[in-house]
């Protein structure tokens, strides 16, 4: 199936918190995303498959950098490739704006998500001891360049 990526707009609200839920331990509030919306630096594309939304990536593109904030996809739809996709797409736009640098935390734990990272180029720089509140897991800080010319 063929990967349709375009910027999520406020009736995409619904799909992306429902991937949210099913995704992750702490789900970001409903709030959170409509405020991304709002934010000028902020992006948040949305990957579908025959119309429907089935995963989505929020990033922030401030001056020469990309940070990665937030990735998923569906439960129901992973191992086809859509992160990957994802972020390449990000990448891509980090590139075409001028972009030096591109960052992101991850669970340490997170063993698939580390691995797609890693494949993008991004590579480990620092621990973020018990950076994330739910359960005082580790943050991996994961950095990747770009090359200019």
């Amino acid at each position: 199936m063929t990967l349709q990526i375009s910027p999520a707009i406020a009736t995409d609200l619904a799909a992306i918190d429902e991937i949210e839920r099913l995704s992750f331990k702490a789900p970001w509030p409903h709030e959170t995303f409509v405020g991304e919306l709002a934010r000028e630096w902020a992006r948040i594309d949305v990957g579908r498959v025959n119309d429907r939304i089935v995963a989505f990536n929020n990033y922030w593109i401030v001056t020469t950098e990309i940070h990665i904030l937030h990735i998923a996809t569906h439960p129901a739809e992973r191992g086809r490739g859509y992160g990957a996709e994802l972020v390449g797409h990000a990448l891509g736009a980090a590139i075409a704006t001028g972009c030096m640098l591109a960052t992101l935390e991850v669970r340490r734990s997170n063993k698939a998500a580390i691995a797609l990272y890693e494949r993008a180029g991004f590579r480990t720089v620092h621990v973020r001891a018990r950076y994330y509140q739910d359960d005082g897991e580790d943050a991996l800080v994961m950095i990747r360049g770009f090359a200019q010319g």
